[in-house]
């Protein structure tokens, strides 16, 4: 584990001295140990005489020829070869030649995830960013392209599956029950998409016929007892492709496309080429088993790799810093695919709500940096909400912008210009610009600068004139090294709400300056201006909206998200107004017009049934957190309980009506129907705040009659959270897991329920679980199940007054960073905003990353987070007295 934090630069760019260009892999895998021979053809870049440098990390190197003449290993690379901890050096012969390695590598002890590792018996591999350099030695970075043969060679029992990029073109059997196989890939690709899977799988497959007329294989890959749950992945990627036809012009070429399911997986998904690898959670989903949330989850994820294909794959990143532009752009692309196969409103709600809940509060933190970033110490630490959903963000506002038309003749000169190449966010822009006629300088800012704006609204109407004035003002934060305050261009799009409840205008503002004022005539009185629909820009918006204003948006606003947003705004407002009450000692008071407002939308029959139910939805904790100048999650908690209570007892009739209404146990499941369960599982949410006994029992019905996973888990979840439910807790919790204990998803669910409990003794359960069978060998899934969602979703037992819940974390932490690096990064992010929180908290959560910053051996993934978390000295003298970490956690 390195001491020093190696700083890589946006500026000190430079192409690769050489460049491979194809690459032959034999990949034998044995029992115990993997056997990797690769030929490289290397041709020399430019004019220079500097020795040619592969990456490599953690191989066993057994033989190097060049030219197929062995080389000595040594000291001098003028001389012979020589190798260290990360790379292997060697002077070449003359300017193109051939370099072949082999390594031993061991992937059943690699936990990392990183690379080739076993899973389940089955052999997987992760190579973005930089896990091919654990495969063999070579120039492992986006920027060099090659195209590959590969040959697998296996036990034909252990993996009867053998499968790689590209086309499969040989295949045959070998002495002692061995196989092997052998795929060719003939579109250039960096050695970030190279994947490999083999072992005993089950298949389901199916054909698509292209626009064009061609016909190509789908195969998708899972456990033998998981087939039965492959049928909507399916239906997804044959929906994808045929969007990507009919909006992007984009079709694919191979005629084979794989995707491959593996329980052990350290991020959602990976777009390798043709062999794309997923996380179960994404591709597995049955009604007995998956949520309608999960469903959604697989369509959209689903799309999102395949659409690297294009965005990615064939048009890929010049290097780690470019990386918004294949994932910002990607993003942007499943988000409107997941609109149109459902609601555009209700998918913008969702996707605004996480960019507000996780990204706006990085940007405001000690992580904080543009899209695209100008320094890391390890890239793997951004594959952040900002280089992702920001990065999507981005794209929506150049389509604002620009228009369709525009945008799409940009899209299409970007894949026609740069196919096969390793391009930049710039490239990307001056497409763009060239499409529109438009200079983009401006807004190539949002690209480069870290941190939200702040747009300032006010309006008058004059009443002789008819004029409607709106002011705008944005104040852009100054953040060191990663902001420098100036104004960005912002697309507003806006439209004014008459009276009568119909536009007055419609249209899209720029704002380009600090401060811009528009004037619209013949305005008629009362009209409500509608700022930035569909969130037209990531800012903040302050507005002096009045209650009866935001009414008649909630009502009269043509735009989804805006209506929505209205709603929102109100119920922000008055929880944040209750947060102060409490924090000042005074009681806290949930309004007649919180009241009627729910009443309301409980009485509204024209309303889409999901936007209703996220009209009726308080906000949550993570939502109402960010935007306090202090946080106290304590006095949050207590008020989102006051607020529920009273909304549970007061509208106790109305919501048991509208529950009794959409409750269907004997239906048979249908996904049209995930409006109505929404409905009725957030009804019965509020019922069990009431304090009706009745409704226990309402619950454990549902759970018992529950024909899909989404009617039974909103049971369990409300059964162990609800007071008068406690008779039935353990009987229905140990129901669920007898029930459900071969399925790793829907345990992982379990644990899940368990560890966002409002029990007073959580953590004590929670540290239960970690007794339990259920962690006998936990997946990286299990442990985002219990310790990511208790540090993340469970404010209440992570914010523990005695520090208890900051301890625990702490402690699985400093034993998950030697295992797996990535996921204890990941999950540290819980401490991120720990100086905004009250002085004692702050303490606590100060003293757990201190135990984890002084820690004998630290990983460099860990180690960027905790130095900008704690500040780069205190940092480096907690390094100093490494080794003093193993201070007693509290009890």
């Amino acid at each position: 584990m390195s001491e020093v934090n190696t700083v890589t630069y946006l500026k000190d760019y430079q192409q690769p001295d050489y460049w491979v260009t194809h690459v032959d892999l034999t990949v034998d895998l044995r029992e115990g140990e993997t056997l990797v021979r690769a030929a490289l053809q290397v041709k020399k870049n430019g004019n220079h005489d500097n020795p040619l440098v592969l990456d490599g990390e953690e191989l066993e190197l057994l033989e190097v020829k060049q030219n197929n003449l062995p080389v000595a290993k040594g000291t001098n690379p003028a001389e012979s070869y020589v190798v260290d901890r990360t790379s292997l050096s060697l002077q070449p012969a003359q300017d193109a030649f051939t370099i072949e390695t082999l390594v031993r590598i061991h992937p059943e002890q690699n936990t990392a995830l990183e690379g080739l590792y076993k899973s389940g018996g089955n052999w997987c591999t992760q190579c973005e960013a930089e896990g091919f350099r654990r495969i063999t030695f070579f120039p492992d970075r986006p920027d060099n392209m090659a195209t590959y043969s590969t040959r697998i060679i296996a036990d034909q029992i252990a993996a009867p599956v053998l499968l790689s990029n590209g086309n499969l073109i040989d295949q045959g059997q070998l002495d002692n029950g061995r196989h092997y196989t052998v795929w060719e890939d003939p579109f250039p690709k960096p050695s970030y998409l190279f994947a490999l899977v083999a072992g005993d799988l089950a298949c389901l497959d199916d054909t698509y016929v292209t626009a064009s007329g061609r016909q190509v294989m789908l195969c998708i890959y899972a456990a033998p007892k998981d087939l039965d749950k492959l049928e909507h992945a399916m239906a997804s990627l044959k929906q994808a492709m045929k969007w990507d036809e009919e909006v992007y012009g984009r079709e694919y070429d191979l005629d084979l496309f794989n995707i491959v399911a593996v329980d052990d997986f350290n991020m959602g998904a990976m777009e390798n080429k043709s062999l794309n690898i997923f996380n179960t959670k994404y591709v597995l989903a049955h009604p007995d088993t998956a949520t309608d949330a999960d469903y959604e989850g697989v369509e959209g994820v689903v799309a999102h790799e395949y659409f690297h294909n294009w965005t990615g794959n064939r048009v890929t990143c010049r290097d780690w810093f470019q990386l918004c532009l294949k994932e910002g752009l990607t993003v942007f692309r499943d988000q409107e695919f997941s609109g149109d196969m459902g609601s555009q409103a209700v998918n913008r709600i969702d996707n605004v709500r996480s960019l507000r809940m996780s990204q706006f509060p990085e940007d405001a933190g000690p992580m904080a940096h543009p899209p695209r970033p100008n320094q890391f110490v390890t890239i793997n630490n951004f594959y952040t909400a900002t280089v992702y959903s920001k990065g999507a963000e981005l794209n929506r506002m150049l389509y604002a912008l620009l228009g369709k038309e525009n945008f799409r003749n940009a899209s299409d000169t970007y894949f026609e210009r740069f196919d096969g190449q390793a391009v930049t966010v710039e490239d990307w822009v001056r497409c763009m610009e060239e499409a529109s006629g438009r200079d983009l300088s401006q807004f190539m800012l949002w690209y480069t600068q870290a941190g939200t704006p702040t747009v300032t609204a006010r309006w008058s109407h004059d009443q002789a004139t008819k004029n409607f004035t709106l002011t705008l003002e944005q104040d852009v934060p100054t953040i060191t090294n990663q902001s420098n305050g100036q104004p960005r261009h912002i697309p507003v799009t806006f439209g004014l709400v008459g009276p009568d409840g119909k536009d007055v205008f419609q249209g899209v503002l720029e704002l380009t300056q600090a401060t811009h004022t528009f004037t619209f005539e013949h305005v008629p009185p009362h009209s409500v201006p509608s700022l930035f629909r569909h969130f037209s820009a990531p800012v903040i918006l302050e507005a002096p909206y009045t209650d009866d204003q935001l009414r008649h948006l909630m009502v009269h606003d043509r735009d989804g998200f805006n209506q929505w947003e209205a709603g929102n705004r109100f119920l922000t407002t008055n929880l944040m107004a209750q947060v102060d009450r409490y924090e000042h000692g005074q009681v806290i008071h949930v309004g007649d017009e919180v009241l009627d407002s729910f009443r309301r939308i409980l009485q509204r029959a024209d309303m889409d049934q999901e936007l209703k139910s996220l009209a009726l939805s308080l906000p949550v904790y993570q939502e109402i957190a960010p935007q306090r100048e202090v946080i106290d999650p304590h006095a949050i908690i207590a008020v989102r309980k006051a607020f529920l209570e009273t909304l549970g007892r007061q509208l106790h009739d109305e919501f048991l009506e509208m529950y009794n209404t959409n409750y269907h146990p004997g239906n048979p499941y249908d996904r049209a129907d995930a409006g109505r369960r929404s409905l009725q599982n957030i009804a019965l949410g509020y019922l069990s705040h009431s304090g009706d006994v009745e409704v226990a029992e309402l619950a454990v019905r549902q759970y018992r009659q529950a024909n899909n996973m989404t009617d039974r888990y909103a049971a369990l979840n409300i059964i162990i959270n609800m007071d008068e439910a406690q008779p039935y807790r353990e009987e229905v919790a140990q129901h669920f897991y007898d029930q459900f204990k071969h399925d790793a998803l829907v345990v992982d669910k379990w644990v899940g329920a368990f560890a966002r409990s409002q029990a007073d003794d959580v953590l004590q359960i929670v540290k239960s679980l970690t007794q339990h069978d259920a962690f006998t060998h936990p997946t990286p899934n299990r442990m985002r199940a219990l310790y990511g969602t208790f540090s993340q979703a469970n404010p209440k037992g992570f914010h523990a007054e005695d520090g208890s819940g900051y301890a625990f974390v702490a402690d699985f932490l400093m034993k998950l960073d030697a295992k797996n690096p990535q996921v204890a990064s990941r999950m540290i992010g819980a401490f991120e905003k720990f100086r905004q929180h009250r002085m004692e908290l702050q303490t606590h959560m100060e003293a757990q990353l201190r135990r984890l910053a002084a820690m004998e051996s630290l990983s460099p993934d860990l180690s960027e987070k905790l130095e900008r978390y704690l500040g780069k000295e205190t940092f480096n003298r907690l390094r100093g007295e490494k080794g003093n970490a193993q201070t007693p956690s509290p009890s």
